[in-house]
């Protein structure tokens, strides 16, 4: 068993609490007790527990993070698996999470549309990147894999030299805001973004994202 499996908790009671499938960083109980710190009401965080979701599948968000690596972003993916981490959040966790992902959308996806969820959820949110996922153009999205990967799938693809060089490293030169900014305009520019192919409206707003 993992660290992180050790720290997950099934909850016995989600009343008052929405089920978040969370990919990347917010798998880690860790990154998210730290991101929801002020409003938190689980002892020592929002329970988590492991869930297989049908019909979505990780890839790599098109942009540039602030921390300079290119995240993790769900996509719709007729027939796949997708083995992740599920978090039970309040509204205010969730409300406090929203604002630590300015780049993504909260949205929300019917059990019914992707059986193999846990079976107290009618329905459960997902992050979509606002920037769309990682793809060549007329081609699947790029399956979510390391740091390493993603920048020599990007390098061959986007002649910038922030690219090249040990993964510590790029990392480092892509922290720059205005680096990290130019290679997510190429990635735009190179064609290699494509939606998540999830058009789902807006939990606050009802309409669909912009």
């Amino acid at each position: 068993m993992s660290d992180v499996d050790g720290e997950l908790t099934r909850p016995s009671d989600t009343a008052g609490r929405h089920l978040v499938v969370a990919v990347g960083s917010n798998a880690s109980p860790e990154v998210m007790r730290t991101k929801l710190a002020r409003v938190a009401t689980g002892e020592p965080g929002p329970p988590m527990a492991r869930v297989t979701v049908s019909h979505l599948a990780v890839g790599h968000s098109a942009h540039v993070s602030a921390r300079g690596y290119i995240p993790a972003a769900p996509y719709h993916a007729p027939e796949a698996t997708l083995h992740a981490v599920g978090a039970w959040l309040t509204d205010a966790e969730a409300t406090m999470l929203d604002h630590t992902e300015p780049n993504y959308r909260r949205m929300e996806l019917s059990a019914r549309d992707h059986p193999g969820i846990h079976d107290t959820a009618a329905s459960f949110w997902v992050y979509v990147s606002l920037h769309g996922v990682l793809a060549d153009p007329d081609a699947d999205p790029v399956p979510l894999g390391t740091q390493a990967e993603i920048f020599d799938w990007l390098g061959t693809r986007i002649a910038d030299h922030a690219l090249r060089g040990p993964t510590t490293e790029v990392c480092r030169r892509l922290a720059d805001p205005r680096v990290g900014a130019r290679v997510s305009a190429s990635m735009r520019s190179a064609g290699l973004s494509r939606p998540a192919t999830l058009p789902l409206p807006d939990l606050e707003t009802g309409s669909a994202p912009r």
